[in-house]
């Protein structure tokens, strides 16, 4: 297993491995959790990872425009990932700012790029959250038909947003059989610096 000794190296070791996790579906980090602070304190859910720039020091993903997480990103835009690699032994925390993007060229690209099954999501009449009788998914009937077409997702691009993450924290934990050890990434302005720090 190789051990990290120069923190330039865990840093390009970070945005290689989170880029990676938005281009493959089974990589452990496509799926993390994201945490965000709203009304009632404290919430994390699961998301699909689905693009980064290192250049820009952003994370991507979508959601419904009327769910939780985006009133949450609207009173307060404190956001973090987490994600743990078993295989590897490595834990990531990613702190940042979030954006909401519903409107524009962010949300347009996102939308673009994703698949029609995963637009499904989207067809929904009734708010993510909502209180139902019986167990279901909301989704209306229209998109349940096959095969799927552009007109049978189109309705959900109203409810579809993009949210990005500014990040301006990174944590990197290795759990090594020669001793565990940590890493921590404060972005200054015009880069991130760097310090060792005790597990």
């Amino acid at each position: 297993m190789r051990r990290f000794n120069e923190l330039d190296a865990v840093l390009d070791h970070c945005w290689h491995y989170i880029a990676a996790a938005a281009a493959e579906a089974q990589h452990p980090f496509r799926t993390p959790a994201l945490s965000t602070v709203g009304a009632d304190g404290p919430d994390v859910r699961t998301v699909v990872l689905r693009a980064v720039d290192p250049e820009a020091r952003t994370l991507t993903f979508h959601s419904d425009r009327r769910a939780s997480k985006v009133d949450d990103l609207r009173l307060n835009d404190a956001i973090m990932w987490h994600g743990w690699d078993a295989e590897r032994s490595q834990q990531l925390r990613l702190r940042g700012t979030g954006s909401v993007h519903t409107e524009d060229d962010v949300a347009d690209a996102l939308w673009a790029h994703s698949t029609l099954e995963e637009r499904t999501l989207y067809v929904r009449p009734a708010t993510p959250g909502r209180r139902v009788e019986r167990p279901r998914s909301g989704l209306a009937s229209g998109v349940h038909s096959e095969p799927l077409t552009e007109a049978d997702v189109a309705p959900g691009r109203k409810h579809f947003a993009a949210i990005r993450t500014t990040i301006t924290s990174i944590q990197w934990l290795h759990l090594h059989p020669e001793g565990h050890y940590r890493a921590r990434f404060r972005w200054t302005g015009d880069r991130f610096e760097g310090n060792w720090i005790i597990p």
